[in-house]
């Protein structure tokens, strides 16, 4: 199990970003078929960094693909940022705003994972290369000078089998695919934040409930076994029942549905099922046998 210690940098003596976005890249090869696990990640800044534009983003990423931007802001009326830091592929992941005074140092640059938890083992992957890269949102015609920074990326490899090492690659290259836009999670406005699903002490007490009827039970569990070879109920009313018992409910409503000819039918039925009639239909009927007085076989 080989520990290796990248060091590299990212340094131009002067860059000039056409447009509103400079990208800055590096590409390091590793051994291939292995699996390699990042145990640990940093970044420095190395030199004073300066420019003439009054507002700049940039962003680093160390990635097994190369970063594709995107459709959405890093802030202001900047565009195109980089994937965010729960994308899969990214393996670490920091940015700072640099100041109007031209200057941005260690301390004003965020990283993910935090370089607490960076220190430690964080990400595996597959692919036999990774991709430093720097993103410089700015405006057009804008220069930098001394744009200097160096990266630690201590990477574990260790033998992966061919089927993992394969479908490894395949996953890590279909997410590196470009995400132009993503919006994840809901709003909530505040008068449903409480009582929505939780807690049902808001409506009063605990949720309602079903009672299922009492001549209706003849018609669904007591006279099926599941290791009977028998078809004992019909099994169009046992999928009635289960289809019901199954039914979505608001959050305030009791689980279950009712039905215009069996009545209530509760949640609680679809607990325990038999395997054969959650799985598909019940076994066929096996052949009756029938003996002679003396024990041996008539018929099957």
């Amino acid at each position: 199990m080989p520990i290796s210690d990248i060091r590299e940098s990212i340094e131009r003596d002067s860059i000039t970003v056409s447009g509103n976005l400079g990208i800055v890249q590096k590409r390091v090869n590793l051994k291939p078929g292995l699996k390699h696990e990042v145990l640990a990640c940093d970044i420095f800044q190395d030199a004073i960094l300066t420019s003439n534009s009054p507002d700049t983003i940039v962003e680093f990423f160390i990635t097994p693909y190369p970063v594709i931007y995107t459709n959405m802001s890093p802030g202001g009326v900047m565009d195109n940022r980089g994937p965010s830091a729960a994308n899969d592929c990214v393996l670490f992941k920091a940015n700072f705003q640099l100041k109007s005074d031209g200057s941005a140092w260690n301390e004003n640059i965020q990283s993910f994972p935090s370089p607490q938890i960076s220190a430690g083992p964080t990400f595996s992957f597959y692919t036999p290369a990774v991709y430093f890269t720097a993103f410089i949102h700015t405006v057009d015609e804008s220069i930098f000078e001394n744009f200097c920074f160096s990266f630690l990326l201590k990477v574990k490899s260790t033998k992966a089998s061919l089927v993992s090492y394969g479908l490894g690659m395949m996953r890590e290259r279909s997410v590196a695919q470009g995400m132009n836009l993503f919006n994840g999670g809901r709003t909530i406005p505040q008068a449903a934040n409480v009582g929505q699903i939780f807690p049902m002490w808001k409506y009063g007490g605990i949720r309602a409930e079903r009672m299922l009827r009492g001549d209706a039970i003849a018609d669904f569990f007591l006279p099926y076994s599941k290791n009977d070879s028998e078809k004992m109920v019909n099994t169009l009313n046992l999928r009635t029942y289960l289809s019901a018992s199954r039914s979505m409910a608001s959050f305030d409503e009791a689980f279950g549905s009712d039905d215009p000819v069996k009545g209530a039918i509760p949640d609680w039925l679809r607990f325990e099922v038999g395997r054969g009639i959650v799985a598909g239909p019940i076994r066929a009927q096996q052949p009756p046998r029938k003996l002679f007085d003396n024990g041996n076989t008539m018929m099957l």
